[in-house]
């Protein structure tokens, strides 16, 4: 008689727990709570100010916005084209803190007379004309140039050589990476390099980046040293295998 009450006893609690179950996922979704907010500080920019990221979100007048939740919040802000990720604190005051990752840029890239900025992964950017960025090389006379839109990714072999260029001069040299002013890619005739305060150009080529850099990086110190013979010479020419050639640029009559 025992066993038959305790089995009966436990298909009651067997029933009991899937009713439960069964009533929880039939509940509708509870709704994200949306929020008037009092205020919204950005932080971890370094690109633009707040004020510029607020407008384009239209966030800058707290006084006419209407109630919003955080993923709203979240997507407004990750819309900006400079923004990778974005995490968001509401105090119980109603006081935002969003705090923002920015894209990190490579360099600038010149397409057509219009300067687009150009991210670590390839991505190029609207240069807004309130941006803070300090030095970014020039990427100059791309041979496709009339197919470069903002926020598409460039995947084209003159610039990724163009990237790699800078990423292996950064590698190898922090003092000439601050220098770099110009890699002119010369609408596919080969790849020169200017520096800044630096009298000689390179004339890179292409191929052979590191090899090329190796042997630009053992006479830096040179090239830089305006009362050296070196820099007085108009290019130094890599081109060739494990070679480095001097040259002036050759005088035409009219």
């Amino acid at each position: 008689m025992s066993q038959i009450k305790s089995k009966i006893i436990g298909l009651m609690i067997f029933l009991i727990t899937i009713s439960g179950l069964f009533f929880v996922a039939l509940m509708p979704a509870k709704k994200e709570e949306s929020k008037q907010l009092k205020s919204i500080q950005i932080l971890g920019n370094h690109l633009l100010p707040q004020s510029s990221y607020l407008s384009f979100a239209k966030l800058n007048d707290m006084q006419n916005s209407f109630e919003l939740t955080l993923p709203i919040l979240k997507d407004r802000l990750e819309k900006h084209p400079f923004i990778a990720s974005t995490e968001i604190e509401i105090s119980k005051f109603n006081n935002a803190k969003a705090t923002i990752r920015e894209k990190n840029l490579a360099a600038i890239v010149i397409c057509n007379d219009q300067s687009l900025l150009m991210s670590d992964e390839l991505q190029l950017l609207p240069l807004f004309s309130n941006t803070k960025f300090i030095d970014l090389p020039i990427v100059n006379n791309p041979q496709d140039y009339k197919q470069y839109k903002a926020l598409e990714y460039l995947r084209n072999e003159e610039i990724i050589e163009a990237y790699n260029i800078i990423i292996a001069i950064k590698s190898s040299n922090e003092e000439m990476f601050k220098n770099l002013s110009e890699i002119n890619l010369n609408k596919g005739d080969g790849i020169t390099i200017t520096f800044s305060g630096v009298h000689p150009i390179v004339k890179f080529g292409r191929g052979s980046i590191s090899k090329k850099i190796i042997s630009l990086n053992s006479i830096w110190n040179d090239f830089k040293n305006a009362d050296n013979d070196l820099s007085r010479s108009d290019y130094v020419d890599l081109r060739f295998t494990n070679k480095i050639y001097l040259g002036k640029a050759e005088v035409t009559e009219l």
